[in-house]
C-alpha cells in the first residue's frame, strides 16, 4: 500500500484492525472516552447510496467506535439510511463548491461537531474536462478553510477518493487524490486539525458496485467504516470534548428510519444529546 506523508491507513501498524468473530478483539475508548459528534460530509458516497440499508459506513463505524465505550452522535441536516441517528451532512450528485455551500446554508456547522469526516470530489472528477484537475483539487483547500472559519477545534478527517470504475474518471481521481497531500499540509500550516486518511488503497476495485462503477458495495463501505476507525483512533488525542454551545443533536425523521426503528448492527443505540 502506497502512503503519502501524513497520511493514515488500514495498515497502519498501530491501529486495530477487523479480525474473524472467533478472535478476540479489544477496543480502545478513544481518548478517555470522550463524547463523539461527527459530522460526515460529503456526497452520495457519503450519503450511502447503494448501500442495502442505505447507511453506507456510518453504522459500522458508529459501532466500532462504541464498542471500545465512546457515546457517539451523527449531526447534520440530511437524514439517510435505516438507522436511528443517521444524520449526515451529504448531497448527491454535488460538487466540492456546492457542498461547501450547502453546508453553509443549512446551518450544519451551528452543531459544533468534535469530528468531522470529509469525503468528496468524485463528481468534480466526472465534469472535469472544463477544468484541470489542480483547480478541482484546490476546491477541497476552499472547503477546509470554511471548516476552520466555522469549527476551527473540530479534527477533520479528510480522504482520498476510492476507485472508479470509468477510466477517464479514475484517471482524473488518481491525479486529485496527489494533490490533496499538499492540501492538507497547508490546512496544518495555518493551525487546522485535520489528517488525510488513504480510502483510495484501501477499498479495491472489486468492492466497487458494477452497476454503476462509482459507489462502494456493502463489503466496501465497511472497509470505508475501518478505515475511518483507524484514522480516529490514530488522532485521538486531537479530539476535543464537544462544544456545549452547539446546537441540539437532531432526532431522526420517523421517515427516515426502517422498519421498528432499529439498527441493523449491534443493537438499539442510545442517543447521545
Amino acid at each position: 500500500m502506497v502512503l503519502y506523508s501524513n497520511v493514515i491507513s488500514a495498515a497502519s501498524a498501530d491501529t486495530w484492525m477487523e479480525f474473524p468473530s472467533n478472535t478476540a478483539v479489544e477496543f480502545w475508548s478513544i481518548n478517555n472516552g470522550v463524547q463523539l459528534k461527527i459530522t460526515p460530509l460529503g456526497a452520495s458516497i457519503v450519503w450511502g447510496q447503494d448501500s442495502s440499508d442505505g447507511n453506507g459506513f456510518r453504522l459500522h463505524l458508529r459501532d466500532l467506535l462504541e464498542r471500545g465505550g465512546n457515546n457517539v452522535s451523527y449531526v447534520g441536516t440530511v437524514f439517510h439510511g435505516n438507522m436511528s441517528d443517521n444524520a449526515c451532512e451529504a448531497f448527491p450528485g454535488r460538487t466540492i463548491d456546492e457542498v461547501d455551500q450547502d453546508a453553509l446554508q443549512s446551518g450544519s456547522y451551528d452543531f459544533v461537531p468534535n469530528v468531522i469526516l470529509v469525503h468528496l470530489g468524485t463528481n468534480d472528477c466526472m465534469a472535469v474536462a472544463n477544468e484541470t484537475v489542480a483547480i478541482a483539487a484546490q476546491r477541497s483547500g476552499s472547503l477546509l478553510s470554511t471548516i476552520q472559519q466555522r469549527d476551527a477545534d473540530a479534527l477533520v478527517m479528510a480522504s482520498t477518493l476510492i476507485h472508479n470504475l470509468v477510466p477517464s474518471v479514475e484517471d482524473c481521481i488518481k491525479a486529485f487524490n496527489a494533490h490533496l497531500p499538499a492540501i492538507i499540509q497547508q490546512a496544518r500550516m495555518a493551525g487546522q486539525k485535520v489528517v488525510l486518511v488513504d480510502m483510495h488503497d484501501a477499498v479495491p476495485t472489486s468492492d466497487i458496485n458494477t452497476t454503476d462503477a462509482t459507489h462502494p458495495t456493502d463489503a466496501g463501505y465497511a472497509i470505508m467504516a475501518q478505515v475511518w476507525y483507524d484514522g480516529i483512533v490514530n488522532a485521538s488525542t486531537s479530539i476535543s470534548a464537544p462544544n456545549t454551545t452547539g446546537k441540539e443533536v437532531p432526532a431522526t425523521p420517523s421517515s427516515a428510519v426502517g422498519l421498528g426503528h432499529m439498527d441493523a448492527g449491534l443493537g438499539l443505540h442510545a442517543k447521545v444529546t
